[in-house]
């Protein structure tokens, strides 16, 4: 049981007289009115001098040491350093030298205090040093002990070892200057908690409501950062009010329903919140990475190692500022530790046109360097992403604790190894879905984002672990912590400016006809990289194999209709896309586009995937997204073209991944890159966007930073308005200085709307005004003349509120395309737009091409895939579809049957209809999704042993090419499923 404390000495000076703050201290009587020469400060002294005596710089070395706790050797050093080294360390100091001395030992953010000897050449005095000590010091812990129930008004000090306060609150600061082993338990300080950095793990707390906590080197300088928020893992659990977890191996939707396994990285781990994988040590957060001896499962599989993810979402999120981590991190193939960000709120939509900012990710089998990238562009696959590695220096890996960071503003962010600048990146796009040009830059790194620890077991980042991999892997984190810029102003973004640039003679040369890929016809031999110590040819074709991700097969040469194909055998798939590579090296001018093309094959149905991207020392960037074709038995021509919108690459590379999906072999020939840059014309057309709508950027934020791309304010016959949107609404907001005499005095315009005629359209809009007022909405053609629709009466108010227009065009046009107006004339009031949308709500579908949903014609039509961790055997039966299962496989699409190529129109919707069965009970997934794997329809089927009839509709949001999927793996027992009587069909 804890005994009773008196506190030890707290000084105050009021008018010269000298008074201790009581306290309880251990083994000790209740005692009042001890004197200066009792605090402990002016031990060693000679403590017959008077309160007036003035103070040497010898003296004033011993107070400071017995003050901050360290020996009188080192004080004295940081007195002659600060004051001159040639000083008479028995003369009296001066008060502006004793400023000096002491801000050595201070957090600069106390060092206000310190101002009244700020050019004072007065001597310092022993009373004017009480006196200073008493602006920071009202509770004073010099001794080893434990004081509980302490009620402290102001500030506390903490400068000795074996400290423990319980039960206790400060109403001001607590300052721990020196010493180990000290608890605080059960103790609430109101204003901020000073650690010294030295020491910053001798301290811990349980139970401990700290209002903020800095941990302090005396020898930094103010700053142009403030510190926000920090966890320095002091408490005996992890903080519940800063960090949740992700739970499990699979991204999922809403409803729980998978998506994506591995948190689409190809993981092996499944995450926990358990102790057993995160927890606090000694002032650290430790992530532990753990080889289960019986495996963890859940709705979705069984995995056999277990780590954990931490993040701040929903806890705390900033856009922009500096974020930092001290860390550690565990060596071994396999381990993937990383410190990264993600959007708070998607606000430009799914990953990742929102966004994803990786300050630190490293593979821990190779501990010489670690990676920082940002990943942006259009939605997966289509998504890019511009990188850099820092390299150790010699001596040194990321084993040992170093500090990571990210300064981030608006328009660049600088990545930091321990201070050191080493990538800043200022240009990137987003572009979403059903939308006519980007996002206005800086998108996406313009909103809130949340940060991570995890540690990743697996996955595409390193590969997965091997036989040499030695567990548990343990990533330590000795602080998290986030800055405001608050010594200046943020930057202001620069949008960026592509300069036209030309191919300098000494880079790798397109060829007569424009090609830049040489070797077309693989006449030459074909460099084979099966090691890291290998390099790629750089200049004809490199065949990839790296023992790393576990791919297995060779290429050869072989005549497909007279002309050279190099077709890759495939004996493992790896565990990755990338196990198995096709590449050629070529080089990629900034702003420029280039056209890929190739033709190529399989024995059955599979998937590849085609890039160009940059080499290791670009981080492997995604230059043009991720293309995945899919290929069938006969051999088809693919193309993809792109925009390269990074910094010149004069030794990219065209990849073709053929690894991580199945053993199918592939054909691959007639292979070109070309610059189409020239060919390429300002397209003015404006076809409808994905979804249906004709106005481009009627939210106000794509384009360039005016956020008014498509749109044009006109005014005449006197009368004057302008229009801006702000980065912080994203509306349009046109301000009416005059507003003439009549409403098409003033016009806020969008042209180039394609219409058909004697067709039904929708008209939404938001608006509101700075004072009521009315407003007149018409589309007209595209030169004014005609008028096909106009509205005169939409009332507005100082709320927004919402608008709806419903007109049918007539049935003859005077031309092809028209324009859209808000006439704003005539009358007085601002007025704000926003999300302007015009559908065609008449819809005119194609017939639909799907054959053969009787099986009468056998397979013709359809394809078969089996994955190669699956057994089956798909065929037609007496005029069904029977698949006959051995082993599943571990995913949904292990084993399928599709009919691809299946042309579904805009607006259109759809029936889908088939029978049946299976002889064990069972779900299977059907599903009409692109090749991009965007899913139009995605339904989950019970099967019994009797033959039943389902059906299901889905609507089209856009023109598309699909297939109709059957998935049949994923589940334990050999069986038997047949279907049959498929129907596909345009309501």
């Amino acid at each position: 049981m804890k005994k009773t404390f008196y506190c030890f000495m707290v000084l105050f000076i009021v008018l010269g007289s000298f008074t201790s703050v009581q306290a309880e201290k251990s083994d000790s009587k209740r005692s009042t009115g001890q004197g200066w020469y009792e605090t402990g400060l002016f031990d060693g002294l000679n403590n017959k001098k008077n309160e007036n005596a003035s103070m040497s710089y010898e003296e004033y070395s011993v107070v400071l040491s017995h003050w901050f706790g360290v020996a009188e050797e080192e004080a004295v050093q940081k007195t002659k350093e600060a004051a001159g080294s040639d000083i008479n360390l028995r003369s009296a100091i001066k008060q502006e030298e004793a400023k000096n001395v002491l801000i050595e030992f201070l957090p600069y953010q106390l060092e206000g205090k310190l101002d009244a000897w700020d050019g004072s050449s007065k001597p310092v005095k022993r009373k004017d040093v009480l006196q200073l000590v008493s602006g920071f010091v009202d509770a004073y812990y010099h001794e080893e002990g434990e004081y509980t129930g302490q009620d402290i008004k102001v500030n506390g000090w903490i400068n000795a070892s074996g400290v423990t306060i319980s039960d206790s609150t400060f109403g001001g600061d607590l300052i721990i200057a020196n010493g180990n082993n000290i608890l605080l338990e059960n103790v609430t300080v109101s204003g901020t908690v000073y650690i010294n950095e030295k020491i910053q793990n001798e301290v811990s707390t349980v139970d401990t409501d700290l209002n903020k906590v800095i941990v302090y080197d005396a020898a930094d300088q103010a700053s142009d950062w403030s510190l926000v928020w920090n966890d320095e893992f002091l408490a005996e659990e992890i903080d519940s009010d800063k960090w949740t977890y992700d739970i499990g191996n699979w991204i999922v939707d809403e409803n729980g329903d998978g998506v994506a396994a591995g948190w689409g990285n190809n993981e092996k781990e499944y995450y926990t919140d358990s102790s057993e994988n995160s927890y606090t040590e000694d002032g650290h957060l430790v992530i532990k990475a753990k080889k289960e001896e019986e495996p963890v499962t859940d709705e979705f599989g069984s995995y056999d190692y277990t780590s954990a993810k931490l993040k701040t979402k929903g806890l705390f999120s900033k856009k922009y500022g500096k974020f930092e981590a001290k860390m550690k991190l565990p060596e071994g193939q396999g381990f993937w530790p990383a410190f990264w960000m993600m959007p708070e709120d998607d606000v430009y939509g799914p990953w990742p046109t929102s966004g994803e900012i990786d300050i630190m990710e490293a593979a821990g089998g190779d501990t010489s360097n670690i990676g920082g990238t940002i990943h942006y562009g259009e939605e997966w696959p289509n998504n890019t992403y511009t990188g850099k590695e820092y390299h150790f220096p010699e001596g040194e890996d990321f084993t040992d604790y170093h500090t990571y960071s990210v300064e981030w503003e608006p328009g660049e962010i600088r990545w930091y190894v321990d201070g050191e600048l080493y990538q800043t990146l200022n240009d990137w796009f987003s572009k979403g879905t059903n939308q006519g040009d980007q996002y206005a830059y800086p998108a996406p790194f313009d909103q809130e984002f949340y940060m991570i620890l995890n540690l990743a077991v697996g996955g595409w980042y390193g590969g997965d672990p091997d036989e040499t991999t030695e567990f548990p892997g343990k990533m330590e984190v000795d602080y998290v912590r986030v800055y405001e810029l608050t010594g200046r102003d943020y930057r202001e973004p620069v949008e960026p400016v592509v300069e036209e640039e030309t191919l300098p003679e000494d880079a790798k040369q397109p060829l007569e006809d424009g090609n830049f890929i040489y070797d077309q016809n693989y006449e030459k031999e074909i460099t084979v990289v099966d090691s890291p110590e290998k390099t790629l040819d750089p200049t004809y074709w490199n065949f990839l194999k790296l023992p790393d991700f576990q791919g297995q097969g060779n290429l050869t040469i072989e005549d497909v209709d007279g002309e050279n194909y190099a077709k890759t055998e495939i004996t493992n798939p790896g565990n990755a896309l990338w196990s198995l590579q096709q590449i050629q090296k070529l080089p990629v001018l900034k702003g420029h586009t280039y056209k890929v093309s190739f033709d190529a094959k399989s024995n059955t149905t599979r998937n590849i995937m085609s890039k160009v991207s940059g080499g290791s020392e670009r981080g492997y960037a995604n230059y043009s997204g991720e293309k995945t074709v899919e290929l069938t038995e006969n051999l088809q021509s693919y193309d993809y073209t792109f925009t390269f919108k990074q910094d010149t690459d004069l030794a990219a590379r065209l990849e073709f991944n053929l690894g991580g999906n199945g053993t199918a072999p592939v054909w691959m020939g007639n292979v070109r890159v070309e610059d189409i840059t020239d060919q390429i014309g300002e397209d003015t057309s404006k076809p409808a966007l994905g979804d249906g709508n004709l106005i481009y950027n009627g939210t106000f934020d794509q384009g360039d930073m005016t956020r008014l791309n498509y749109w044009e304010l006109s005014s005449q016959n006197g009368a004057d308005a302008s229009v801006v949107v702000p980065e912080s609404t994203r509306k349009a907001e046109i301000t009416v200085q005059d507003s003439g005499q009549q409403s098409e005095d003033i016009l806020f315009t969008q042209g180039g709307i394609p219409l058909a005629e004697n067709q039904e359209y929708k008209l939404t809009f938001d608006a509101k005004a700075s004072e009521a007022r009315s407003l007149q909405v018409e589309v007209v053609s595209e030169d004014g003349s005609v008028q096909y629709f106009s509205e005169e009466a939409v009332s507005l108010t100082k709320e927004m509120s919402s608008h709806t227009l419903e007109f049918q065009l007539p049935q003859e046009l005077s031309g092809e395309v028209g324009q859209l107006r808000f006439l704003l004339g005539g009358e007085d009031g601002d007025v704000t737009l926003d999300n302007v949308r015009m559908i065609q709500t008449s819809v005119i579908v194609a017939p639909i091409n799907f054959q053969n949903g009787d099986f009468s014609q056998g397979m013709e039509s359809w394809s078969k895939y089996i994955h190669f961790d699956a057994s089956a055997n798909i065929e037609v039966v007496d005029e069904e579809l029977k698949v006959a299962i051995e082993n599943a496989g571990n995913e949904a699409w292990s084993v399928l049957a599709e009919q691809p190529g299946l042309v579904l129109s805009k607006g259109g919707t759809y029936t889908l209809s088939f029978d049946a069965r299976s002889t064990i009970a069972r779900e299977i997934e059907v599903t009409i999704e692109n090749a991009a794997y965007t899913r139009f329809l995605s339904q989950k089927v019970s099967l019994t042993e009797d033959m039943e009839r389902y059906d299901f509709e889905f609507e089209m949001g856009k023109d598309d090419v699909a297939s109709l999927k059957f998935l049949m793996g994923q589940f334990a027992d050999s069986h038997d499923i047949y279907i049959d009587n498929v129907n596909l069909e345009a309501k």
